[in-house]
């Protein structure tokens, strides 16, 4: 009986271990993560279509022609698109969400984030 009392009593040594175990495996140094910004890419923009900074389109590869469309409207064909590029949107089985970032009306040309 004297035992059970002490064992009760006395707090176990081991289970402070283990939460100090916990504790250092937990990480701290990087637990903030940095944020990942897509990458933007110059498109021209087409006649009569235009575009503002926010706008949401879809990016469409026809080919080796890379399109931004809106509903069904095509708004922008891609500037030299990068054979990177064209590889990423085959693998997406040629279909990608895209951002307008910035809007250029003097020269036509717009940038769009690729997600």
């Amino acid at each position: 009986m004297g035992i059970e009392f002490i064992r009760k009593a006395a707090p176990s040594f081991h289970k402070g271990l283990d939460r100090s175990r916990i504790a250092l495996g937990t990480p701290k140094l990087f637990t903030v993560r940095p944020d990942c910004a897509p990458r933007s890419y110059a498109a021209t923009q087409l006649e009569g279509a235009s575009l503002c900074v926010g706008d949401q389109v879809g990016v469409f590869l026809e080919g080796f022609n890379v399109l931004a469309v809106s509903g069904m409207t095509p708004v922008a064909v891609f500037n030299k698109p990068s054979v990177e590029f064209i590889d990423s949107l085959r693998e997406s089985f040629g279909v990608a969400a895209g951002k307008v970032q910035e809007v250029h009306n003097l020269s036509g040309i717009v940038e769009i984030a690729v997600c």
